[in-house]
């Protein structure tokens, strides 16, 4: 193995730790046992193949005129062709770094996988920034056109039924933010 793959497999093992310790941290964060979906959150490769989990909330369906205008905003302001063209973006970039790095370095297939890897994650946790940014921006929207309230209760609905987790557990996996932080961030704009 030459030295660059050592390093990738050092990088690996460092993002190993990393997940597990933030695995730690969300069961510590909410005093119980990391769920049935942590050991293919933790380790590389398998959490690429796997998503490590669905976002556990669900809209009540009193909260249906909430949901619709979330939803429509999302369509006037073109979010899904966004994040499209992120991922389109993303997905070129990775494939001139994979050659740009891969070939004077002679990695095998298993070092362009692990090279992938690395470089995937950390598009991804770019893409959860991006559709983080864009779920505060259509839930503003939402609350401006309906009645004071009835996002308040939407988002205190959705806190009620989702299955908690941190904040940088959400920014590493998720993307939809979580109730808590949709309501931090309405409570900011002042919008419900």
């Amino acid at each position: 193995m030459s030295s660059f793959e050592w390093i990738l497999l050092g990088l690996l093992l460092f993002e190993f730790l990393l997940r597990c310790a933030l695995e730690i941290h969300d069961a510590r964060a909410f005093q119980r046992k990391p769920d049935s979906f942590a050991l293919a959150r933790i380790l590389p490769i398998v959490n690429d193949i796997f998503p490590p989990e669905s976002n556990f909330s669900k809209w009540n369906e009193n909260d249906g005129a909430f949901v619709k205008a979330h939803e429509k905003a999302h369509a006037e302001l073109h979010h899904e062709m966004m994040r499209k063209f992120f991922w389109a973006s993303s997905l070129v970039c990775i494939a001139l770094l994979l050659g740009a790095i891969g070939i004077p370095f002679h990695l095998n297939l298993l070092g362009l996988l692990f090279l992938f890897h690395l470089i995937f994650n950390f598009a991804k946790i770019l893409f959860h920034f991006i559709c983080f940014a864009q779920e505060y921006e259509a839930d503003s929207v939402a609350a401006k056109r309906l009645q004071k309230g009835v996002s308040k209760r939407a988002i205190a609905n959705l806190m009620a039924s989702e299955f908690p987790r941190t904040r940088l557990f959400a920014y590493v996996y998720r993307t939809h933010p979580t109730a808590r932080m949709r309501d931090a961030a309405l409570n900011r704009s002042k919008t419900h």
